[in-house]
Order: structure tokens, then C-alpha cells, then sequence
């Protein structure tokens, strides 16, 4: 986790600085850097350094990488240096990647674009929205009122990593 420090006022909401937008196929190679990034920062403490390169490694093929995102709808959060994190919905409402930039951690990004995703999968008429969370991201879902359905063990690049399958309802309670 990241130490930056928060330059939000008391009564300014921690994501004031930052606004979401659809992706542009021109932000491939910055978010494929961003991804890494995270990554190799953020979940530097929760996964082996062997982990950590396979799954980066990901976002190495920039073609496979651009593919990946344009397989679903692509929300970017931004800055007045660029961009600071990025989310993709999958129908019929699965979350299949939310990433910050380091320098922004603890400060409303991914809140910012979880916010986007539910939106989005609300959007889609899905009635519950999935995600395959990190060791990292856990905290945040469950914070939504994701609930976790199953521990998984999956291999990216013949490394096995720990996640979690969790869900969450869509359904609005009656009035």
C-alpha cells in the first residue's frame, strides 16, 4: 500500500480530482503500463515476486492486452497528468479487471470506477454483478457488498495465484 499522502479538504470528497471516461484505443500502451504498475506495486506484498511477473506479464502482447479490453466496456479514470486507473465490464455483468496507479492508491480511484462498473452492469439488466478478486481487491468488493463464493487457484503463465469468486445482487429492495 502506498503512503501518498491524501490532498483532499474535509468537506471535498476524495475523488475530486479525478473524472472517469470510456476508454480510447489510443490509452492501450498507457493503460497496459498502469496495469503493470499496479500490480508490481499495490500487490507487491500479498503475492511472490514470481507472481507478480507472470500476472504483469499479461499486459506485455499490447495486441492480446488492447483485444482483452476491447472484449468489454472500458472505463478510465483521469487526472491532470493522465491517467490513474482503469476498469472493464464484461456482460452480463462481470468485472474482469479494476486497476489504480500507485500514485494515486487510497484515494477514491477505485471507488470512482466501481462506482462506473455497477452503473454499467445495472445498465446491462444484469441482476448481479461478478468478480474474480485479488488478495488486494477483496476488501474493496466486500466493501461494496460483494460476498464472496469461493476461493480459487488459477495459473497465469504455469504460476498459480490465489482469488476470490464473489457476487453481488443488483436487485433493489421494494418500496
Amino acid at each position: 500500500m502506498s503512503n501518498t499522502p491524501d490532498h483532499t479538504s474535509d468537506d471535498e470528497p476524495e475523488n475530486a480530482d479525478f473524472e472517469t471516461c470510456d476508454f480510447g484505443v489510443e490509452d492501450v500502451a498507457e493503460i497496459a503500463q498502469l496495469f503493470r504498475d499496479a500490480i508490481r506495486v499495490t500487490a507487491a506484498g500479498a503475492y511472490s515476486p514470481e507472481q507478480l511477473a507472470a500476472w504483469a506479464g499479461s499486459a506485455d502482447d499490447e495486441d492480446a492486452f488492447a483485444a482483452a479490453l476491447n472484449a468489454g466496456w472500458v472505463r478510465v479514470a483521469v487526472d491532470d497528468v493522465g491517467i490513474v486507473g482503469f476498469a472493464q465490464i464484461n456482460m452480463p455483468g462481470h468485472i474482469a479487471m479494476l486497476y489504480t496507479a500507485p500514485r494515486v492508491a487510497r484515494r477514491g480511484v477505485a471507488t470512482l470506477l466501481l462506482d462506473d462498473m455497477l452503473v454499467l452492469g445495472e445498465a446491462m439488466g444484469a441482476t448481479k454483478i461478478t468478480v474474480d478478486a485479488s488478495i488486494v481487491g477483496r476488501p474493496l468488493f466486500a466493501h461494496f457488498g460483494f460476498v464472496e463464493e469461493c476461493e480459487e487457484l488459477v495459473e497465469r503463465h504455469g504460476i498459480s495465484f490465489k482469488r476470490y469468486r464473489m457476487q453481488r445482487s443488483m436487485k433493489r429492495p421494494r418500496k
